[in-house]
């Protein structure tokens, strides 16, 4: 199974959204990392190996219960050959509005985006 079929089989069970918004604060990147993994069809061991990891870290990091740092996100997109692009935006309902009005300022979101390129001397 492809993880967006098993993603959308999830979103698709009642409450699955609000618990997991609930449980797991660290959602966003808890599903991008499960994503990166599963597109490789790796274990969790595997992946963990791939970026200089514990299986362990992948699990919780994968399960959303840890926080990881920015460090630990530039091995992963290094190791993944991805890209690594933090965000501060707006909550969707102001930035609707604030791109509704005319003139609406690029301030409204901003994007920092970070080539990570492998190096073989790391």
């Amino acid at each position: 199974m492809r993880w967006e079929d098993f993603e959308k089989e999830l979103l698709a069970v009642p409450g699955f959204r609000e618990a997991f918004d609930r449980d797991y604060p660290y959602e966003d990147v808890a599903l991008e990392i499960a994503g990166l993994r599963g597109q490789r069809d790796m274990t969790q061991t595997e992946f963990g190996q791939l970026v200089g990891v514990p299986q362990s870290t992948v699990a919780r990091l994968e399960s959303g219960q840890q926080n990881p740092s920015v460090g630990t996100l530039k091995r992963i997109a290094k190791a993944t050959g991805t890209e690594l692009a933090i965000e501060f935006k707006a909550p969707k309902r102001k930035r609707r509005a604030a791109h509704s009005r005319q003139g609406a300022s690029s301030a409204d979101e901003v994007r920092r985006t970070e080539p990570v390129a492998a190096s073989p001397t790391d």
